[in-house]
């Protein structure tokens, strides 16, 4: 695929050569759309953007569960040079309005299941000026009566032309939102360029043809789902299965129902699937491989339950980092791809020799293939880019051949089922509970290869507060991955000189109880 090419260009092109071939497969209803049918749609969305609100659409805000209309707007918005900022549909209270709220967006794509959570936060977005909704638009209109509100159907135009995009290829076209090293969920942003360097790089470890068929079901306002699965599909002209969420119980018997060849594992699915009764299905498929995380679970065994290749580890990708180490078929250590650097570096910046452990640093040899910064964040972009070197916060090594290994993290981030998640939206949250004087939160090892959250809390004096009050505080104003699965009350936190929780302290008590 040549470089210099746009993400709605690069669909026009694939819907052309590939044309009535199936694209696309809900997997919930097997409504299926071919790639001329998705393009179709795809323009009917870019026309209706143009001719209704051409000035409202430098960035645009989706807050959805995957669809066929999510997957089609995201194609839309590159075609009319707008700015998608996708956020996870399980967000919920202040990390979900500042979110929304960052760039200055007008328009809101949602649907009758956010709204709820919507209507917690009306005071926080004031710069949504209209919702277009898939559904339940009589009940937006009722909960905003401020707003315009329009259908979906309402928008799409009757015009099925493709629009050429004018945008380079190293312009911004989407921003996705990572819990980066500290702090607050940052908007990570990435061009076009970046979506197809790193779809590009996937299609050779993973042998993805035209006949292919990838079941993916993480949310499209990842990185995963958007590009490590769709897009490197898209461009071989194979076919998506597309779910709204993960479902350990429907798994196999939708992955043999729809004819799934690969799938990608992020976090706890290897385990899930691994402690799942054993159903006819899990033998009885066309899947040949699947890829992700390293898990503690066997390969030989994994291999051999499930008939298909589990490719060992090896690859690195992160939202801010882009797709910088590619898996090999039969081997753990990863290949650094061509468009970066990569080194190991200890505390003091000085670069490690080769199988010493220490931070992995990133640099580009290119225009365009890493993150161009966080939005609105300046200084945080600055922070991560120090010594001209673009800053994981994970610890990995190299080995004499120079393939890499992945270890562990080293920051404030917890991996929980498949999300990361920033400790310090965690404690923003807790800390807005009337009764909680401080508080602090730790990933600590869980039962499904990943972590769990550990909250430490001091409670004000003379208050009352019961394990069950706190977590049903967090229900209401986080994300259900967010909410502590542990919960410790402590007379006080150990802090260090400068004021800081002292996490180190709270993870030895933790591993000591």
């Amino acid at each position: 695929m040549p470089l210099r090419i746009t993400l709605g260009n690069l669909l026009h092109e694939c819907a052309e050569k590939f044309s009535e071939r199936e694209f696309l497969v809900i997997a919930e209803t097997g409504e299926s759309l071919t790639y001329n049918a998705f393009e179709v749609l795809t323009n009917r969305i870019t026309n209706g953007l143009l001719e209704q609100f051409p000035e409202k659409i430098e960035y645009v805000d989706i807050f959805l569960e995957n669809s066929a209309q999510y997957l089609a707007l995201t194609y839309a918005l590159k075609k009319a040079n707008a700015i998608e900022v996708s956020i996870n549909p399980a967000m919920r209270g202040e990390s979900l309005a500042r979110m929304i709220d960052q760039t200055g967006s007008k328009l809101l794509f949602t649907s009758g299941l956010q709204l709820e959570a919507l209507d917690q936060i009306r005071e926080s977005i004031p710069h949504i000026e209209i919702l277009i909704m898939l559904d339940s638009v009589d009940q937006a209109q009722k909960l905003f009566p401020e707003l315009q509100v329009i259908s979906f159907e309402e928008l799409l135009s009757d015009c099925i032309d493709h629009v050429d995009s004018l945008a380079k290829d190293t312009d911004i076209a989407t921003i996705l939102f990572t819990s980066g090293t500290t702090g607050v969920s940052k908007g990570c942003l990435l061009s076009h360029r970046y979506a197809v360097r790193t779809a590009e790089n996937l299609i050779e470890p993973n042998r993805i043809t035209k006949n292919d068929s990838v079941y993916t079901f993480y949310p499209l306002s990842h990185i995963g789902p958007a590009y490590y699965d769709i897009l490197p599909t898209m461009m071989t002209g194979g076919r998506v299965i597309l779910r709204q969420r993960f479902s350990v119980s429907n798994f196999w018997p939708e992955a043999k129902k729809y004819g799934a060849t690969w799938f990608m594992m992020l976090g706890s699915v290897q385990q899930l699937l691994w402690a799942h009764p054993f159903c006819p299905e899990e033998k009885e498929h066309k899947v040949t491989r699947c890829w992700g995380t390293p898990a503690p679970v066997p390969k030989k065994d994994f291999d051999e339950r499930f008939n298909l290749h589990l490719v060992p580890g090896g690859g690195y990708g992160s939202t801010d980092a882009g797709w910088v180490v590619a898996p090999q078929w039969d081997h753990p250590g990863g290949i650094i791809l061509p468009h970066f650097e990569v080194a190991i570096h200890d505390e003091n910046d000085d670069p490690l020799p080769p199988g010493e452990p220490g931070e992995m640093v990133v640099r580009p040899l290119e225009p365009g293939v890493m993150s161009s910064g966080y939005f609105g964040m300046p200084e945080k972009t600055l922070e991560s880019w120090r010594n001209l070197w673009f800053h994981t916060g994970d610890i990995a090594r190299l080995d004499e051949q120079g393939r890499f290994y992945f270890m562990h993290r080293m920051s404030e981030r917890i991996r929980v089922k498949g999300e990361m998640v920033s400790a310090y939206e965690v404690e923003e949250g807790v800390l807005t509970h009337p009764k909680v004087e401080d508080c602090a939160v730790i990933g600590v090892p869980g039962e499904m290869v990943e972590e769990d959250i550990a909250l430490f809390v001091v409670k004000k004096t003379n208050a009352e507060l019961s394990e069950q009050e706190l977590i049903q505080h967090c229900r209401d104003r986080m994300a259900k991955f967010m909410i502590p699965k542990h919960i410790v009350f402590l007379d006080q936190l150990p802090r260090t000189s400068t004021g800081k929780p002292e996490k180190g302290k709270l993870s030895s008590y933790w591993a000591a109880s």
